[in-house]
């Protein structure tokens, strides 16, 4: 994958949730220090941490933050004067800024990009647009704006969230305990999908890569298929989780990023429920503003699939990215057309689509080589005949180890199990299995080396 680098995230503690530096160091001494001073402080608290715990991990770029921060702020009050010609030269700036980065880093791989810019670039063209738009008024202060770009639990993998949503957060209002309470349920059960699962099931996908895609059997092709398709979502809707609930705890709403999306029923439904925050951000920033589906059939299936391009751009350079991109803005434009009237009809066959054609997608995505793409759908379909098993008993080996694993994470892919367990969250049950599985999560990291959320190389 192309992005800051996997092998150095391993050592910026600061940055990973995941990390026991983090759980036991940074994080308790933030939250000590954000309840202890007056509100007028809690704000500064928050930028400050946040600018040093970047620091600490991503010294080199910490100024480009910084800067970024000041411009954007400065940008901002140009376009509450409703100057459209200085919002195109901010958005410019920005997206070109990003560009730059992520072509810099597809020329020369060992040029990292900077931690979260993708994110922190995106939640800045999101406040000029709704401050251009007078949905916002632009904010006075610099240093409450430079608190919504660099706040620490968002900037790595998002959610990206809307200003007037962190507006709302720095108002540092009075603390129930409640809230606290139930955003630290939200840190521990995103921390157990992250550790508990995900990271047993990469075991699994580097497994297979380790055997290589030409010398697997077509049931360990599917197995692994499966196992990256789960560990990605675990990986990244746990970090949301936790992001989310430590702003919770800290006075920000909660922002939903992930809602069951292996239930729905077509590719559109399954991108309205995953990563919902960079899907929305796309809709209201790019869709629409290009007409979205007002001019025609024909304008609409091309704006489809030109936001799906830039989707897949934004989440890496390489053309295994834009191939990803428009293989999913291709299934978007035919249910728009004709499929989905057909998927509207049969429900278990919907579902069943999803279930089958989403995971394959999920390969181009991950595998960054084309003709090695091509290879591993030879062995999910094995007429194609590319090579042969090394180990024909290799799917009873792996499933054997991981088959509680991956049942877990089917168990917590139903609507209905997550929503008893968000409504018994004060049950005396639920609380001592919280209790149970962070220090089982707790256990598994320091016994392992620290596994970087995949979403923070994006």
């Amino acid at each position: 994958m192309a992005g800051i680098g996997l092998e150095k995230l391993t050592e910026l503690n600061t940055l990973v949730f995941g990390s026991l530096e983090f759980l036991f160091r940074y994080l308790p001494l933030f939250l000590l220090i954000f309840y202890l001073v007056p509100n007028r402080f809690k704000t500064f608290v928050l930028f400050a941490f946040s600018v040093l715990l970047y620091a600490l991990g991503e010294p080199k770029y910490v100024l480009l933050l910084l800067g970024m921060s000041l411009v954007n702020w400065l940008f901002g009050r140009s376009a509450e004067a409703g100057s459209k010609k200085w919002l195109a030269v901010a958005v410019a700036c920005n997206a070109g800024m990003l560009v730059y980065f992520k072509l810099s880093n597809a020329f020369d791989r060992s040029f990292l990009l900077p931690v979260g810019i993708s994110f922190y670039t995106f939640k800045s063209i999101s406040y000029l647009a709704d401050v251009y738009r007078k949905r916002i008024p632009g904010e006075r202060s610099f240093l409450r704006f430079a608190t919504y770009l660099c706040m620490f639990p968002q900037i790595v993998s998002g959610p990206i969230m809307r200003y007037e949503d962190a507006r709302d957060g720095m108002t540092c209002s009075a603390y129930r305990l409640t809230r606290v309470e139930d955003g630290l349920k939200r840190v521990v059960a995103g921390l157990a999908a992250k550790v508990l699962i995900a990271d047993r099931l990469g075991i699994l996908w580097n497994d297979v890569q380790t055997v290589g895609f030409e010398s697997i059997s077509t049931p360990l092709a599917w197995l692994g298929m499966a196992a990256y398709s789960l560990q990605l979502y675990f990986d990244f809707a746990g970090y949301s989780l936790i992001a989310v609930g430590i702003g919770q705890m800290i006075g920000f709403p909660v922002i939903e990023n992930f809602r069951y999306p292996y239930a729905s029923r077509s590719v559109s439904e399954f991108y309205r429920r995953w990563h919902m925050t960079l899907g929305s951000w796309f809709k209201d920033y790019v869709y629409i503003p290009l007409g979205g589906s007002r001019r025609g059939t024909k304008r609409t299936a091309l704006n489809l699939m030109l936001v799906w391009a830039l989707t897949g751009f934004w989440h890496g350079n390489g053309l295994h990215f834009l191939l990803w991109g428009l293989l999913l803005g291709a299934l978007v434009v035919a249910e728009k057309l004709w499929l989905g009237r057909f998927l509207d009809r049969y429900r278990i066959l919907s579902h069943l689509y999803v279930l089958f054609v989403i995971p394959m997608t999920w390969i181009v995505f991950a595998v960054d080589s084309l003709p090695q793409i091509g290879v591993y759908f030879a062995r999910l379909f094995p007429f194609f005949g590319v090579g042969e098993a090394v180990n024909p008993g290799d799917f009873i080996k792996e499933l054997s180890i991981f088959a509680p694993t991956l049942a877990a994470a089917a168990l917590f892919c139903i609507p209905a199990v997550g929503i008893w367990c968000e409504k018994h969250r004060r049950n005396t049950v639920v609380v001592l299995a919280l209790f149970v599985l962070f220090w089982a999560a707790v256990y598994r990291i320091s016994n392992a080396a620290n596994n970087p959320f995949l979403y923070a190389n994006f």
